[in-house]
């Protein structure tokens, strides 16, 4: 993550003795990544923007699994906080570039996501789950109702 990272999210809690002071912070780097986005999305896949602009906040990864190039997460939404919200959703990347340690993620709850130009591949979609984080970098995406 470049703008939403581990320490501010840790910093925006109640109990992080810092609240306020990272509150205003996370709000100046929420503008600066408003334009960011509205800079790169015309290069996206419009399959990226779109679970962007939804987001999965609060969905919880129930499955995960990597085959080849092709990255397959199920996650239930149904308490998400985004338009994805009720719904079970399956994202499937493709062109996937590296592993990804599937067996991490079940059970996270996905937080934030950042999409990124990549050199590599056509997009880098950077996760922020509860624990941990993931950078998934690949050529497409298609999210389907699972």
């Amino acid at each position: 993550m470049v703008f939403f990272t581990r320490r501010l999210q840790d910093g925006v809690q109640d109990d992080s003795g810092w609240t306020r002071r990272a509150g205003r912070e996370w709000k100046r780097r929420a503008e600066v990544y408003r334009r960011y986005l509205a800079a790169i999305t015309p290069m996206l896949p419009a399959s990226v923007v779109r679970l962007c602009r939804q987001t999965l906040h609060d969905a919880v990864v129930e499955a995960a699994e990597q085959s080849g190039d092709t990255l397959a997460l199920v996650m239930d939404a149904t308490g998400a906080l985004g338009g994805f919200r009720g719904r079970r959703v399956r994202l499937v990347f493709k062109g996937v570039r590296r592993r990804i340690p599937t067996a991490r993620l079940i059970g996270r709850w996905w937080l934030y996501e950042e999409p990124h130009l990549c050199s590599r591949t056509r997009f880098s979609l950077h996760v922020l789950f509860d624990r941990g984080e993931a950078e998934i970098e690949a050529d497409e995406l298609s999210i389907q109702r699972a």
